[in-house]
């Protein structure tokens, strides 16, 4: 709110705190197959957001960097990350569990025992979790 100039401090300053609608993303990072297999399990009907990315990729340090910067709605899916250089069999047995071709970056929206949205490279960005979830 911008100070209003001569006016009384009730109306220069608001008294009450602002409500944040919003969160920054934060990844937990899934490294073994019984974890993912325990997220699985345990994600419900709102399912997870996976990403999967490469320390080895320009495209992909872009794309973590986009996501880092966005600004998350409350009701976000958890988000979790997969180092798919560091821990290529997960990357792999994921991409053969849940049957969608394996890229990097790639995010996937897990919801109810399948992926129900996933995209890959320069689609990977805040903006595209934001249109999953309208």
């Amino acid at each position: 709110m911008a100070r209003l100039k001569n006016a009384p401090h009730s109306l220069a300053q608001p008294m009450w705190p602002l409500l944040r609608i919003q969160r920054s993303m934060e990844w937990t990072v899934l490294s073994k197959e019984a974890d993912l297999q325990a997220l699985e399990a345990a994600s419900g009907d709102r399912g997870f957001l996976v990403f999967k990315h490469s320390t080895r990729c320009p495209v992909s340090t872009q794309a973590m960097r986009l996501l880092e910067r966005y600004q998350a709605p409350l009701h976000c899916p958890p988000c979790f990350l997969v180092h798919v250089v560091e821990d290529r069999m997960l990357s792999l047995d994921m991409a053969a569990r849940w049957n969608v071709h394996h890229e990097s970056p790639q995010l996937l929206w897990w919801v109810q025992g399948t992926v129900t949205q996933h995209t890959s490279h320069f689609d990977v960005r805040g903006e595209t979790i934001s249109a999953w979830l309208d």
